[in-house]
């Protein structure tokens, strides 16, 4: 028996390999071994989504917030600037 495999992501794992000639058996066994073992990946991939989506929403209100900010700058060379008129109209 051969198997080529082809993954489509790295770090892909294949595991728990069944080769029989019963169907019934094959299926009690992904039953017992295969369907907890997919529905525990299933939530943890819920959990890394939502991870994901509430890092992405705080880095683009970061963002936002960032771009807010450099409006300030630009006042404070404007108030040195006006001074700087200033005393050239004294002398």
């Amino acid at each position: 028996v051969g198997f080529e495999l082809w993954q489509v992501k790295a770090g892909t794992i294949f595991d728990n390999i069944l080769v029989c000639d019963d169907p019934e058996y094959a299926k009690a066994q992904a039953e017992k071994t295969i369907v907890p073992f997919q529905k525990g990946e299933a939530e943890m991939k819920e959990e890394a989504d939502k991870a994901d989506a509430e890092m992405k929403k705080k880095q683009e209100e970061e963002a936002k917030n960032s771009a807010g900010d450099d409006d300030d700058d630009d006042d404070d060379e404007d108030d040195e600037d006006d001074e700087d008129d200033k005393k050239k109209k004294e002398l």
